[in-house]
C-alpha cells in the first residue's frame, strides 16, 4: 500500500489546499470519507473498474453520493475518475485527514492496555501529551490482554513500551 499512499499524496495535498483555501476542510473531509468508504467496498470497486468509461464509473459514483459532494467534490471525482484512481480513495482521506490534523495540531495518540483505561486515566495522560507537544490530542485506547499490565504509548513515529510483556522479555534476555 506505500505505493498507493505515494500517489495518493498529491491528490490530498491539492484537495487540501482547496478545503483550506474555501474554508471548507470539514465539507472536504466529510466527501472524502464518504467517497472512501464507497470504495472500500470490494464490489462497489470492481463495478467502478469494469464500468465502460471512466466517465460512466464517476457517474456511477456520483449517484450513490448524491447529496453529500459539492461541485468542487464532483470536480475533484471527475479528475479522480479520469486518472482511474478509485482504488487509492481511501489513502486519500487517510492523508487529507493528516493534513488536516497537523494543520490544526492535532496529534493522534494510541494507548494499548492490558484493561480499558477509566476516563480520568485517559484525560490525565491526554492533558500530559497535550502539555508536552503543545497540541490538541486526540487519545485512542487499545485493549490488548496480552501486555499483561503496563501500557504501550504510540504518538506519531515515538513509541514508549511499558508494559510487562516487553519488560520480562527483556529480564529473560538479561538472564540468558
Amino acid at each position: 500500500m506505500a505505493e498507493n499512499l505515494t500517489v495518493a499524496r498529491p491528490y490530498a495535498k491539492a484537495a487540501f489546499d482547496l478545503a483550506l483555501s474555501a474554508n471548507s476542510t470539514d465539507t472536504w473531509q466529510n466527501m472524502l470519507c464518504a467517497m472512501a468508504c464507497a470504495c472500500k467496498d470490494e464490489v462497489f470497486l470492481q463495478a467502478l473498474k469494469n464500468s465502460a468509461s471512466p466517465e460512466s464509473a464517476v457517474a456511477l459514483m456520483k449517484q450513490l453520493l448524491e447529496g453529500i459532494l459539492n461541485e468542487e467534490g464532483e470536480s475533484f471525482l471527475n479528475i479522480i475518475g479520469e486518472n482511474q484512481r478509485f482504488e487509492v480513495l481511501p489513502e486519500i482521506y487517510e492523508e487529507f485527514v493528516r493534513l488536516k490534523n497537523e494543520h490544526d495540531r492535532v496529534l493522534k495518540a494510541t494507548v494499548t492496555s492490558a484493561r480499558a483505561l477509566e476516563a480520568a486515566e485517559l484525560k490525565a495522560l491526554s492533558d500530559k501529551l497535550s502539555s508536552k507537544y503543545a497540541c490538541e490530542v486526540t487519545l485512542e485506547n487499545v485493549i490488548d490482554p496480552s501486555i499483561m499490565g503496563g501500557a504501550i504509548l504510540k504518538v506519531g513515529d515515538e513509541v514508549i513500551d511499558a508494559s510487562v510483556k516487553t519488560s520480562l522479555k527483556s529480564l529473560s534476555s538479561t538472564l540468558k
